[in-house]
């Protein structure tokens, strides 16, 4: 856990070897991972063209078959036995020859091709000349319109904000898109502020910066911002304004040549383009010379839909790299559910990001939703309870650091660790959401269901009864609440019983009932397979992972160190190992933003390695890949309150120096036996044994706890309730 240095960039607009998308049309297949963040990009890796016969044509801005907005940046390898002179192009019959310039070399050819109609389109390549053997090859492009959808299903009602303050985009369509993007200039002043750039000079206070090649530049930025997916994006890069604009094949000092994806957080049913993106304008980022992008659906708290997230966060590199040049390769950075998008990305969708920085997440949505709706009912359980309970019986029967039964954390005793519970309640919408829209059971049944089951009900479909999403609501059948606190002394066998009596769950429409409350078959099954629950069996079994945690438990906060600890279990549990993954924790506050800056920079390093070796090795396994490219010094560890490193494996042992720093806390979910991977939404059950209890039940008691389980207890050494492998990345929906 060493200090790194960004590497030099490698042929800064030559033939270099890239990551950002695997060769087209292999991250396209249903089912199928094969070449996802393995193989290079194409525009990195120039075959010898000594031993093409014919011609080689790759889409390098995405898969050819997920092209957007009618354009694509199409590079093609030309044989030796084929002069330059004599390439001819077309799109659909029409010449393109002109839209293509060499790039690096006269035999290799890249080309910004448009005016692609919806749906299939050919790319034709020929030599012109006599001969029955002249070589030719054809690539299908199937272009999706810019306002999508490409893989996430039908469009929900959305309401538009490119129009209105801030962004003031221009007029709107019904698409909420706007006719053109918008460029702007910011400027870092001597102060350390942004200022927008005047017109007609550039001002005394203009900053300059050294990126991480080593070149000082003007500190001033490029800033596009535009409609795509519906979405409201950014993008950022410095750019003196007098100099050339880079392009694909024009080269612009401030440019490190890596793209830094940004990602925000919370998690809310937003039906709303919005007002912020995960962020561009980041000193951290641009300084050193990365160019940023993001977009109004890569922020959770008006998008909690990864599949939307990934694929606007797609469309947008698209837009980037047809509009600048294919990145060398692209960073995910985000903070709590921005960090859980990029997870959930990276193993679904390969290839959009190759690597993840990330800052006290979690791994999924739905394992982190349900642990804050169990905090509520087992603290309502308590509350209500007629016995006597203690704050110590509490944090032993809820898992987490802090318990109060006086309310200390809000209305709720635990309110800290309540996490996104507002997204299963289909009646509690968003301001921007007009009354007259908002579903109501009563008054209005076919208005917008702010739950976030209806929300992405193209993933997990819909009840044919109602016509609602399938919800996984948090099922609490067969879960024994405090089972480890029963086991440990900590609560009396009457405290047991009571407890569980009084857990119940919630119904379709967020409302307590006193029943308990099953997720949908069918739904969890589907979540599963489509790596909604994220198993880290997809692309994160090669997608470097650095996490940071500024440490929280004791402040009663849902960004609580286990998460870390279940990320880990679940890349154990799917690959056997974890050597993609490197956690640290520290102190809240200036150690933890250290931790940040020197994540960035130690990915930069391994993807940088990565990006050489898979150069050097093109068939190397992207496991192997990443595993030989890591840097040596890069390690699991912690900072202490002085700053002083500590290099040491993540682990569970109390007795590891980090885990004396920071110890490990719970969920009420792990505190009832279940796994620490969180990843067990509904579990198997076997009967109730009274035998294997260390707790003795009166007869009452027996009988009252056969009462609240009929059909048995958890049995958690079974795989969840439809827990079935991911089926297939690039799913369509």
């Amino acid at each position: 856990m060493r200090s790194h240095r960004a590497h030099a960039r490698v042929l800064r607009h030559g033939l270099h070897a890239g990551l950002a998308f695997a060769v087209a049309g292999t991250l396209a297949i249903p089912g199928s991972l094969a070449g996802a963040g393995g193989a290079p990009n194409s525009v990195a890796s120039p075959p010898d063209n000594h031993m093409l016969r014919s011609f080689q044509v790759d889409t390098v801005s995405g898969p050819a078959d997920l092209v957007t907005g009618g354009s694509a940046l199409v590079r093609i390898d030309v044989p030796r036995s084929v002069p330059a002179h004599q390439v001819r192009i077309t799109l659909n019959g029409r010449d393109v020859r002109d839209a293509f310039q060499p790039y690096g070399s006269e035999r290799v050819l890249l080309g910004h091709v448009d005016g692609l109609t919806e749906g299939a389109n050919t790319l034709e390549v020929r030599a012109n000349g006599r001969g029955k053997s002249r070589p030719a090859e054809s690539l299908t492009l199937v272009n999706h319109p810019l306002h999508g959808p490409v893989f996430s299903g039908p469009h929900i009602p959305l309401y538009c904000t490119a129009d209105a303050s801030p962004w003031n985009l221009g007029l709107v369509d019904e698409h909420c898109h706007v006719e053109a993007p918008v460029v702007t200039y910011q400027y870092r002043t001597t102060a350390g502020s942004w200022a927008a750039l005047p017109d007609d000079e550039m001002p005394e206070d203009v900053a300059t910066t050294v990126t991480s090649t080593g070149e000082t530049v003007p500190y001033v930025v490029r800033v596009e911002q535009g409609t795509i997916n519906r979405s409201v994006y950014e993008t950022a890069i410095l750019h003196e304004p007098g100099t050339p604009v880079p392009d694909p094949w024009t080269s612009t000092p401030g440019w490190n040549g890596r793209l830094v994806y940004t990602f925000g957080g919370g998690c809310g049913i937003g039906h709303t383009q919005a007002t912020e993106t995960g962020g561009v304008l980041d000193d951290t980022l641009l300084g050193a010379g990365y160019a940023t992008a993001s977009s109004t659906f890569n922020v959770y708290q008006q998008n909690c839909n990864d599949v939307t997230s990934a694929e606007t966060a797609m469309m947008v590199k698209e837009r980037f790299t047809e509009t600048y040049g294919v990145p060398d390769f692209t960073m995910g950075w985000g903070s709590s559910a921005g960090t859980m998008q990029q997870l959930l990305i990276s193993n679904a969708y390969p290839g959009i990001l190759d690597g993840v920085i990330g800052h006290i997440g979690y791994p999924d949505e739905r394992s982190t939703t349900i642990s804050g709706h169990e905090c509520r009912f087992v603290t309502e359980a308590i509350s209500s309870s007629e016995l006597d309970w203690t704050a110590e019986q509490g944090k032993a029967v809820t898992g987490f650091a802090r318990f109060s039964l006086s309310g200390e954390f809000g209305t709720s005793t635990c309110a800290g660790y309540m996490f996104f519970p507002g997204v299963d309640y289909p009646a509690d919408c968003p301001g921007h959401i007009p009354p007259a829209d908002r579903y109501h059971p009563v008054t209005n049944p076919d208005g917008i269901r702010c739950a976030i089951a209806d929300f992405v009900s193209t993933v997990y479909g819909t009840d044919p009864g109602t016509g609602f999403g399938r919800p996984i609501v948090p099922d609490t059948v067969g879960v024994q609440y405090g089972l480890e606190a029963l086991e440990a002394g900590m609560i009396s066998a009457e405290q047991f019983v009571d407890l569980n009596e009084r857990i119940g769950g919630v119904d379709r429409d967020g409302q307590r009932i006193t029943q308990r409350s099953a997720a949908d078959p069918e739904a969890l099954e589907v979540a599963y397979a489509t790596g909604r629950i994220n198993q880290f069996d997809g692309g994160l079994r090669w997608t470097p992972i650095i996490e940071t945690r500024g440490y929280a438990d004791l402040r009663a906060d849902f960004h609580d160190r286990i998460r870390s600890w279940s990320m880990r279990e679940r890349l154990l549990s799917a690959n056997g190992h974890a050597d993609n993954h490197v956690s640290w924790t520290s102190p809240e506050g200036p150690l933890d933003t250290r931790d940040r800056e020197e994540a960035l920079a130690a990915m930069d390093d391994w993807l940088t390695t990565r990006m050489e070796l898979a150069a050097q090795e093109p068939d190397l396994d992207p496991v192997e890949l990443t595993r030989r490219a890591k840097p040596g010094d890069l390690t699991d560890g912690c900072v202490d309150e002085d700053g002083q490193r500590i290099d040491e494996e993540l682990t569970l042992d109390p007795s590891a120096r980090c885990n004396q720093l920071f110890p490990f806390h719970a969920t009420p979910r792990a505190a009832a036996g279940g796994p620490l991977a969180a990843d067990v939404l509904a579990c198997q059950l076997e009967p109730l044994d009274r035998s294997g209890y260390g707790a003795v039940f009166t007869g009452s008691e027996w009988q009252r706890l056969n009462a609240v389980f009929p059909d048995g207890v958890c049995d958690w050494s079974l795989p969840g309730a439809g827990q079935v492998e991911l089926s297939g990345t690039w799913t369509r929906f």
